[in-house]
């Protein structure tokens, strides 16, 4: 293991950082083991385990197999249950759901909602606020005992801000998510783009745990992309990589959300299928249109799985056009896996017309699909983001899950010797 170097509290956060992530890949752990895994001595992990213990975010459970000494077994280590909770909100074109998740990541509630007003970004925070407000107190929970939010939202985000830089499909610029649910929630808040969250939920805790290089596409109403490199995000400049959905393909096609004409949106997209059934006009998936076209969504997603051919060939031709996309990505790219994801990825025949135009080529795209994976949903994605942020990270804070600690306790906290 590397040797830490820093300041006295950031080893202190790292250590515990560490000794966490280690628990995290067990179900449970004991101590001796914990020093192995981590590389610290078994001093400083009785001294971290009793402070998380204290805390509330470790209990003690069965008996190791394994013996700490002559005719002693050792004692196992697993998170507590229901003591602490993350918070997880989806807020995507037409889906839109908070959920209450514990410290394994577990769903214990959920709560689907719908806003007045989608384009009004300030109307549409404070309503968002006030329900997670309702939401936590319909649980019964102490709101200290709450680590954080995860936000997943469409668009290009500024995550070390939680600044939403813009949204083509909401029509919102430049808006302080984080800042302003943060202050009126009294919650810590973490803002990521939604393609980015659900790829980076199911690297860590998902179908790809053992997977560096991956591709994400979602696909609802319009495409949005995510890569993982080395298992690192690729952000990209100003935090726009994982467009994809505004990849120019068509000249003088048809005019698209962000403005531009003949995106991959118009011919690849949920969108691009109202389009092609005439359900639907330009500009595609535009704000004024979201809620109308999320309706008609639906329907074609119903119509398609009880087998109606018409929607199943427009679905076809929609993912022939992103299977060309995928196999020049997948050639320049080269990940381990394609995760194709999102409502349209669920029809049969929008994953057939994929893997159709990447055989023209012959090339085998490493698909994962709703056809074969179990994903997790969006809001579980936010709320697994919000443990990555904020227990499983350095910046977890212990001291903000014991409010009525005292000074002398605060102190001893601060100057243990890890």
């Amino acid at each position: 293991m590397t040797k830490l170097t820093g300041s006295p509290e950031s080893l202190r956060r790292q250590n515990r950082t560490n000794v966490l992530n280690s628990i995290l890949n067990h179900d449970a752990i004991d101590r001796t083991q914990l020093a192995l895994e981590t590389g610290l001595t078994t001093t400083a992990i009785t001294r971290i385990t009793r402070e998380l213990i204290e805390a509330g975010i470790l209990e003690t459970g069965a008996k190791s197999p394994l013996k700490s000494g002559p005719g002693r077994n050792r004692t196992q280590l697993t998170f507590t249950n229901n003591n602490t909770f993350v918070i997880g909100i989806n807020f995507a074109a037409w889906e839109r759901q908070m959920v209450l998740a514990n410290l394994k990541g577990e769903v214990i509630a959920s709560l689907p909602f719908q806003l007045s007003n989608p384009q009004d970004s300030e109307q549409t925070l404070e309503e968002i606020s006030s329900m997670v407000d309702r939401f936590i107190n319909q649980q019964n929970i102490k709101r200290h005992r709450i680590l954080g939010v995860g936000f997943a939202i469409a668009g290009i985000v500024d995550s070390t801000t939680g600044r939403l830089k813009s949204s083509p499909y909401l029509g919102w610029q430049n808006v302080e998510i984080g800042r302003v649910l943060s202050e009126s929630l009294d919650l810590r808040v973490a803002v990521e783009n939604l393609n980015n969250i659900i790829a980076l939920a199911e690297t860590r805790y998902g179908c790809c745990t053992n997977k560096k290089d991956v591709m994400l596409v979602r696909v609802g109403p319009g495409l949005g992309g995510s890569f993982l490199f080395d298992g690192k995000l690729a952000r990209g400049n100003s935090y726009q990589a994982g467009q994809v959905g505004h990849i120019p393909v068509v000249t003088n096609g048809i005019l698209c959300a962000c403005g531009q004409k003949g995106c991959l949106n118009t011919i690849a997209s949920g969108w691009s299928i109202l389009a092609d059934l005439g359900l639907s006009i330009p500009p595609a998936s535009s704000p004024l249109r979201l809620v109308n076209d999320g309706l008609l969504l639906e329907n074609v997603i119903s119509r398609a799985k009880n087998g109606d051919k018409v929607v199943e060939l427009a679905a076809f031709r929609a993912g022939h056009a992103l299977g060309k996309m995928l196999s020049g990505l997948y050639q320049a790219l080269a990940p381990e896996v394609i995760l194709t994801v999102g409502p349209i990825a669920e029809i049969n025949s929008y994953i057939d017309g994929i893997i159709s135009a990447a055989s023209e080529n012959n090339i085998k795209l490493p698909l994962f699909t709703p056809k074969d994976q179990k994903f997790k949903s969006v809001a579980s994605s936010a709320a697994l983001h919000g443990l990555s942020e904020f227990l499983f990270s350095p910046n977890f804070r212990l001291t903000d899950l014991m409010p009525n600690i005292s000074n002398r306790a605060r102190s001893d906290l601060r100057e243990t010797v890890l």
